[in-house]
């Protein structure tokens, strides 16, 4: 607000200024954003390599690989972040996980980032890993040019992390200290296909950004025999499999609207129709708004199973190949509002800063550990191509997508420097971060367990 000026009289005024004031004190302080050194540093040196992770995109876009499996794209990632003057390490089990590191003076804080780079199976880079990656990494070129430029002292760490799309590779990384010295964190994921909508993307701060989740398998094991011949001989596990992904289906009914079951049958090469299998296998995924709902929610799923392999005589067993539970993603307000006014301001995006998507992510996990937010930002889908569709893997390699992955990649290289520059901020986030882990000690030691929850 600016102070009033007119030709009222003095005590008039006085009393209007005074007002005015008073209003100030009722409302949040306007954001303030790093200077105009800073910003035009983030700029140009993105900008300078725009062509260079325009290629690195495509590399990774054009070449789908499966989480724990991304070689190629670990490949490419690290040979780029290496010319772009950081220090490449490997403090994990991952063959294919990184750390890019730059550190500027002595001390500081350190702002971390991520790239994810796995794709699905089928319709590859669909949920758009490809841009993830880049601008986790043009964010780091720009982030580490601020540092430079402006004499800041701190570090920028990018993390590369694989199989966020199954096998929980964030998880992994987390239980092995490669987050631990993260003073505040960021990464952003692209969204779209579903429509016409007045927002460029959305960062909610009021409550759960995304479901919790939890996958698990169950083998069922029975005895073949001969279908014609003599079927009393026979305990078809494939029966046991069918009866419980009924007994799950008729469990929907009674499930709140934010939960969610899914799941697939699997069976054998060997299977024959005039043979009672012997084997089946399901996969399944329950989610919810936090994690102990979640965990609740997959006891019941279980327990359909298990109930199904007694009624037909089949012998089971229950695996977690996801490690650990996907928690619900909750972005630090301070870090997303910053973000969202910055955002607005410069390029005129608005973003969405209430509600939920009902997916999932490994990066949930993340903002348990240290402040963090996650923007979503919309890349043209045709309606109909959302997220996990082949249309949607199309739209992610278009020329549009990297445009806005670039833009936004401004956005958080920005709010990365703002934290490292600005000592009012950061511990302002950090105090909404000790302000939301009082609230989750339970949760908290769900997720600190290296093993997965008890089945």
């Amino acid at each position: 607000m600016r102070q009033a000026s007119s030709d009222l009289p003095v005590d008039i005024q006085a009393l209007v200024n005074q007002t005015i004031d008073s209003l100030r004190d009722l409302v949040p302080n306007p954001p303030t954003f790093v200077s105009d050194e800073i910003q035009d540093a983030v700029f140009d040196a993105i900008d300078a390599v725009d062509k260079d992770i325009r290629a690195l995109n495509l590399a990774i876009h054009d070449n789908p690989e499966l989480g724990f499996k991304e070689f190629k794209a670990h490949e490419h990632l690290v040979k780029a972040l290496e010319k772009l003057g950081f220090k490449l390490s490997n403090p994990s089990s991952l063959p294919t996980a990184f750390v890019a590191t730059y550190t500027h003076g002595e001390g500081g804080r350190v702002f971390g980032l991520n790239s994810e780079f796995d794709a699905l199976p089928e319709v590859g880079h669909a949920c758009g890993h490809n841009l993830i990656a880049v601008v986790g990494v043009a964010a780091a070129v720009g982030l580490k040019a601020a540092l430079k430029a402006c004499n800041i002292p701190g570090t920028v760490k990018l993390i590369g992390t694989p199989a966020e799309e199954g096998g929980g590779g964030k998880v992994i990384l987390l239980n092995e200290g490669v987050y631990d010295d993260l003073d505040a964190c960021g990464m952003a994921h692209p969204g779209g296909g579903y429509g016409p909508t007045p927002f460029t993307g959305s960062c909610p701060v009021d409550g759960p950004a995304t479901l919790a989740r939890s996958g698990f398998e169950i083998e069922f094991h029975g005895r073949g025999a001969h279908a014609g011949a003599a079927p009393w001989m026979g305990i078809n596990a494939l029966d046991a499999a069918v009866q419980g992904y009924t007994a799950v289906s008729m469990l929907r009914q009674q499930l709140e609207p934010t939960m969610r079951v899914h799941g697939i049958i699997l069976g054998s090469e060997t299977w024959a129709q005039n043979i009672i299998p012997k084997y089946a296998k399901v996969s399944y995924s329950t989610r919810a708004l936090d994690v102990k709902a979640c965990l609740e929610l997959r006891r019941k799923t279980i327990a359909c199973f298990k109930s199904a392999a007694e009624a037909t005589g089949c012998t089971f067993n229950i695996s977690a190949p996801d490690q650990e539970v996907y928690a619900d993603v909750q972005n630090n307000k301070p870090l997303s509002l910053s973000y969202q006014d910055f955002m607005e301001e410069t390029f005129g995006d608005k973003l969405e800063m209430t509600g939920m998507t009902t997916a999932s992510t490994d990066y949930g996990n993340v903002t348990y550990k240290c402040p963090a937010f996650a923007p979503n930002f919309i890349i043209p889908s045709p309606t109909g191509s959302g997220n996990h569709t082949a249309g949607f893997a199309e739209s992610a390699g278009k020329p549009e997508a990297h445009r806005l992955a670039m833009k936004v990649a401004k956005g958080l290289a920005v709010i990365g420097a703002k934290f490292l520059s600005d000592d009012a901020f950061a511990k302002e986030v950090k105090k909404e971060f000790k302000k939301f882990k009082r609230g989750v000690g339970e949760v908290e030691d769900i997720l600190s367990c290296k093993e997965f929850a008890a089945i």
